[in-house]
C-alpha cells in the first residue's frame, strides 16, 4: 500500500487534506508547522442564586510560541501552570477566549467545527493515562482504526492493512489487534495510543504527559520510541510535561510556563546549561543528579508558598510572592518576555541579567 499521506493542499482554503493513497505537500525540515499567538484562555466564575459572572478565572494568558517540522517544544511547568489547558486549546478542545492558532498559515481559531474535523487529521493528541483514553469495551485495532473511519481514509480492508503498519511501526505484534485494553500493561497501551494518533499521517502530535503514568525504565522505551518516529516521519511534537529531566532526553527547544504565562524560553541546552528566570533555576534545581555530592551541584530551591489562584493573579511579575529576587519593582511592573544579552533566550525577569553572570 502507498503510504499515506496528510497535507494543506497547494491553493485550499478549508484545510482539507489530500485523500488516502496521495501524496500531499509535506512540509520542510525547520518550516514553522505550528503558530500560538497571544493565546487566551479564561473561565468565567459564576456565583450566587442567579450565577452571575463575577470574575474569571486566566487559565492561559498571553502565550506565544512557534512550531518547527521535525522538532520538539517542550511546555513545562507545575501543575496547574496551564499546560495542559494550552494543548486543548490548540486542538481546539477549548475554545479560546482571544489569540490565534495557525496550522501551516491557516487560522484555527476563526474555523467552524466541520472544518476542524478535517485540519485535524494533521495534528492528533497523545493522552498521559493511556487506560482511561481507549474505550475498554473495544479492541486496541477498533481504536487504532476508528480515525481513519472517522476521516473516510480508505476501504476496510486498506484500514486493516493500516492498523497491522501502525502496530509494526509502534513495536507491537499485529495478532494485538484483537485484544482488548484489560489485556495490555501501561506501556503497550501507550504504543497503542500513539498508534492511533499516527493512524491519519498527521504532521504535529501533542504528547500530554505522555510517559508520567509509567515507570522509568518503560519511560525510556517510549521516548525512544518517539524519537525513532519523529526522526523517520518528520513529525513535529508539543510534549507537554513538568518532569525535565525527560525534556531534557527528547526536546530541541523549552517554553517554561507559571501561572498561564511563558517565563522563559530558548534552547534546550541554554536552558539547561544557565537559566535566567529565578522559577526555572528552583525546577532545574529539583532534578535529582546521579552524582549529588559532586563539585558545581546546584543547590536545591525550595520555593516559599503555593501558587496564586489563576483567578486573582498577583500584579506585575506573577511569580513575585515566591521569589527570593523580589523587590517593589516586581509588584508595579510586569516584566516583558524579552531576549537577554548574550544569550539566545527569552526571559520574563527584571533580574535575568544578573541572575545569568
Amino acid at each position: 500500500m502507498s503510504r499515506r499521506r496528510y497535507g494543506v493542499a497547494s491553493g485550499s482554503t478549508s484545510g482539507v487534506g489530500s485523500p488516502l493513497g496521495e501524496t500531499a505537500d509535506r512540509p520542510a525540515p525547520g518550516e514553522v508547522i505550528l503558530e500560538v499567538e497571544d493565546l487566551l484562555v479564561h473561565f468565567p466564575i459564576r456565583s450566587g442564586l442567579l450565577q452571575r459572572v463575577t470574575g474569571g478565572l486566566r487559565a492561559v494568558d498571553g502565550v506565544s510560541f512557534t512550531l518547527p517540522a521535525g522538532e520538539t517544544l517542550g511546555l513545562v511547568g507545575e501543575s496547574g501552570c496551564g499546560k495542559s489547558t494550552t494543548a486543548l486549546a490548540v486542538m481546539r478542545l477549548l475554545d479560546p477566549t482571544a489569540g490565534r492558532i495557525r496550522f501551516r498559515g491557516h487560522d484555527l481559531s476563526r474555523y467552524s467545527r466541520r472544518q476542524l474535523r478535517d485540519v485535524r487529521r494533521g495534528i492528533q493528541m497523545v493522552f498521559q493515562d493511556p487506560h482511561s483514553s481507549l474505550d475498554p469495551r473495544v479492541t486496541v485495532g477498533d481504536s487504532i482504526a476508528e480515525p481513519l473511519q472517522i476521516h473516510g481514509l480508505g476501504d476496510s480492508a486498506e484500514v486493516r492493512e493500516r492498523v497491522a503498519e501502525l502496530l509494526d511501526m509502534v513495536g507491537l505484534d499485529r495478532t494485538h489487534a484483537g485484544r482488548y485494553p484489560h489485556q495490555f500493561s501501561g506501556g503497550q497501551l501507550q504504543r497503542v495510543g500513539i498508534a492511533r494518533a499516527l493512524a491519519p499521517d498527521p504532521q504535529v502530535l501533542i504528547l500530554d504527559e505522555p510517559v508520567s503514568a509509567l515507570d522509568v525504565s518503560i519511560q525510556a522505551q517510549i521516548i525512544t520510541l518517539l524519537q525513532d518516529l519523529q526522526s523517520r516521519l518528520g513529525l513535529a511534537y508539543l510534549f507537554i510535561s513538568h518532569d525535565l529531566s525527560v525534556v531534557r532526553h527528547i526536546c530541541d527547544r523549552v517554553a517554561v510556563m507559571y501561572l498561564g504565562r511563558i517565563v522563559e524560553a530558548g534552547d534546550r541546552r541554554e536552558i539547561y546549561r544557565a537559566a535566567a528566570h529565578p522559577y526555572t533555576q528552583s525546577l532545574l534545581s529539583a532534578v535529582p543528579r546521579p552524582d549529588p555530592g559532586r563539585s558545581g551541584a546546584s543547590t536545591r530551591i525550595v520555593l516559599a508558598g503555593d501558587i496564586p489562584s489563576p483567578a486573582d493573579p498577583p500584579s506585575g511579575c506573577r511569580f513575585r510572592t515566591r521569589c527570593w529576587k523580589a523587590e517593589q519593582r516586581c509588584a508595579e511592573e510586569t516584566p516583558a518576555l524579552v531576549e537577554r544579552a548574550g544569550t539566545s533566550t527569552r526571559s520574563a525577569c527584571h533580574f535575568a541579567a544578573s541572575l545569568r553572570s
